[in-house]
């Protein structure tokens, strides 16, 4: 049970992980309550894109050694519910705004789920990110790293604009 939910870890956790996952979209939405129905399809490709690449890639970074295990449970919500839905919805509601805004609002939010996860589940006590020493540094480097997903939802969105008709691909807008 250890490796779905994570040591020590109950469902009430992780209901408590939805909870704050629920209370940043919904903070989210004070900026844009929805977002327009000609990205809906966008929202579409990104949300597959994304959430079954992290899925994935979580597990393949934590069999190379640059991250740490994350429980079956938490990497399926984390994934699908937060990366996919949250993430996507942050993206259809900024993406107009300049890069670096997108980026700040990426990284900030990131870093928050990282810090209610780490407190409430566990989860992402890795020891150094890469080559800087120190779980603070895990921390803030993955949140960086999430920071870029305007640039990566652009060329995702390129890409399969080519094969999916009706896609919306906002520019880097630079300023």
């Amino acid at each position: 049970m250890d490796t779905v939910l994570g040591t020590g870890n109950t469902l009430f956790g992780y209901a408590f992980v939805l909870l704050i996952y629920l209370s940043l979209w919904l903070a989210m939405r004070q900026a844009m309550p929805w977002f327009a129905s000609n990205f809906r399809r966008s929202f579409l490709v990104l949300y597959v894109v994304w959430s079954v690449g992290i899925f994935v890639g979580n597990f393949l970074f934590y069999l190379l050694g640059i991250m740490s295990f994350y429980p079956w449970l938490n990497n399926i919500i984390h994934s699908f519910l937060w990366i996919g839905l949250g993430l996507g919805f942050l993206y259809a509601i900024s993406h107009k705004r300049p890069l670096w805004e997108q980026m700040v609002l990426f990284g900030i939010y990131s870093l928050v789920v990282k810090f209610a996860e780490q407190r409430i589940l566990g989860t992402w006590e890795f020891s150094r990110f890469f080559f800087i020493e120190g779980n603070l540094a895990y921390l803030i480097g993955w949140s960086v790293v999430d920071a870029l997903y305007p640039i990566g939802a652009y060329f995702v969105l390129k890409i399969a604009s080519r094969f999916v008709t009706g896609l919306v691909v906002p520019d880097l807008k630079l300023r």
